[in-house]
């Protein structure tokens, strides 16, 4: 079936895992755009209601039983289509078949017990679904309560796939159920290093170009780096850049305060993450050093978004490989669902994006081969959405756009790139970007450049647009030197006069901003006439 014929469709995701059931409902649309309608958590801690004969305990089972009837009474307004896993724990425990038993007798879900090798790709397909990875090889890991899944894989073609059971919860069990202290810690560190050290010889022959991290234990630990680190607090951890060193600056923050209590005063975490995120962050720093991580992106996407994205293809008989450009449709979904002027965004998306390629080679002094994938996406995203602030309030809509963008799940972008177009879009107007502007105080000197490149960029652009009309049909540039000419294409039939005066309006700003001088004249374009 082609992609734009595919129906839109509502999928709830419940994931019973080690430590606690999570449940997420989305709708997911014919371009593959994913929404998030609602989600919930539930502490199980199933690795705990294991007993000494392998069997879940009675209140395990029932805890189960009442969590997913309640989540079915969460799901059931929505009409969702419902698809459920269990991982490590409930795979392990001998009476599991009871336990489906009991939850599609009172709720109707039917649970799948998934391995270790299914659990790592479709955590990879929800990966692929929050970053923009297409056509990159990537390490993808996911350290969970009961077991750790790896997989090496470009896009669908998976090239390698390992579970291991060393998980936050079973290790913490394991090595400290009766007391904290450096014996059973070390104990830990010994006993993870001899699980993991074969991967140093079974992934030998693997190159991968980005290393990305899943999982509570991931997220939580790109939380408490932005908290601690860059004084920043973070709504969303998704494409976080992790760096190795602050990982083991972190890993011994944890060692030093060592127990529960002490770590969850010093951090803020809550107690249940506080109990195993010491166990979660060896097996990590282990990984990092194994395989020799420089940094570790983290991802919120996962496990639950890989199986919405699975139960969509498989009900629809879509290619799973085949994923769209993320990035692209999850901002025009943004704008569609802002109500913005998408014929007068697209018109300013394709003069900046004009613009940016002739202008970069002179301003950036780059290339116009290597110019920065990441501004080009950023610039195009902020052009199209640099409005958005509007459906909050007209005066400073750019302050209020800065704030939707930076702030608003957009699937496919990182926090970084979501900050990059936030700050593009916020100074499409008034003031310039300065190195003392509160806004720009964590910029770079060339961060600042770029920015300020950028945004003259959407300024000019804006500009070109003012009427809405499409006057000016085309850009071209002229460099001699220092001194840049712009030519603006229009139709014999309709001079772009309000054009012209708006460009002249913000050339002050972008000759300073750029350190050129420029200049403006308007051109019919050429038409080929017929014989």
């Amino acid at each position: 079936m082609p992609q734009s014929h595919l129906p839109k469709k509502t999928i709830a995701a419940i994931d019973i895992g080690t430590n606690s059931a999570h449940m997420v409902i989305a709708e997911i649309d014919h371009v593959g755009e994913m929404r998030i309608l609602d989600n919930d958590k539930v502490n199980l801690r199933l690795g705990k209601a294991i007993e000494a004969d392998g069997n879940l305990s009675e209140d395990g089972i029932q805890r189960t039983v009442e969590t997913l009837a309640h989540m079915q009474e969460i799901i059931r307004p929505f009409h969702a289509t419902v698809r459920a896993v269990a991982t490590h724990a409930t795979r392990e425990a001998r009476n599991h078949r009871r336990l489906l038993r009991e939850v599609e007798r009172t709720s109707g879900i039917k649970i799948e017990i998934i391995d270790g090798i299914e659990e790592a790709r479709l955590v990879f397909l929800g990966m692929r679904y929050g970053l923009a990875l297409n056509n990159i090889p990537c390490l993808g890991v996911d350290v969970g309560g009961g077991s750790t899944e790896m997989i090496v894989a470009k896009d669908d073609e998976i090239r390698f796939v390992s579970s291991i059971k060393l998980g936050a919860v079973t290790l913490t069990d394991r090595f400290f159920k009766h007391s904290y202290g450096v014996s059973a810690f070390e104990a830990l560190k010994d006993h993870v290093h001899s699980r993991l050290a074969p991967l140093e010889q079974e992934m030998s022959g693997l190159s991968f170009e980005r290393t990305l991290a899943s999982s509570g234990t991931a997220k939580a630990i790109a939380f408490l780096h932005a908290k601690l680190f860059g004084n920043v607090s973070m709504s969303d951890p998704n494409g976080y850049i992790l760096p190795r060193d602050d990982l083991f600056k972190l890993g011994t923050l944890f060692a030093s305060l060592m127990t529960p209590d002490k770590i969850r005063e010093a951090t803020g975490l809550d107690q249940s993450r506080a109990e195993i995120i010491l166990a979660g962050t060896v097996i990590l720093e282990e990984l990092t050093r194994l395989l020799d991580v420089k940094e570790w992106m983290i991802t919120s996407f996962g496990l639950r978004e890989g199986l919405v994205a699975d139960t969509f293809y498989r009900a629809t008989d879509a290619p799973a490989g085949e994923l769209p450009d993320i990035q692209w449709h999850s901002v025009q979904q943004f704008a569609r669902r802002l109500g913005l002027n998408q014929v007068h965004a697209a018109k300013v998306k394709l003069l900046a994006l004009r613009l940016y390629h002739q202008l970069a080679p002179l301003c950036l002094k780059v290339s116009s081969a290597d110019t920065s994938d990441a501004d080009v996406k950023a610039l195009k995203a902020a052009a199209y959405l640099r409005e958005a602030g509007k459906f909050i309030s007209n005066p400073q809509y750019h302050r209020h756009s800065q704030y939707l963008i930076s702030n608003s799940r957009l699937p496919g972008f990182t926090e970084s790139e979501r900050q990059l177009t936030g700050l593009i879009a916020r100074f499409q107007r008034k003031g310039l970007p300065s190195a003392d502007h509160p806004d720009c105080a964590e910029l770079t000197a060339n961060d600042l450049k770029r920015l300020r490149f950028l945004s003259g960029i959407l300024r000019l652009a804006a500009a070109l647009d003012r009427t809405r009309q499409g006057r000016v049909e085309d850009v071209e540039v002229d460099v001699s030197g220092q001194v840049v000419k712009l030519s603006l294409i229009h139709s014999r039939e309709r001079s772009p006069d309000v054009e012209l005066l708006k460009a002249r309006l913000e050339q002050s700003a972008l000759e300073k901003s750029w350190d050129l001088e420029l200049g403006f004249h308007t051109r019919p374009a050429i038409t080929v006439e017929s014989r």
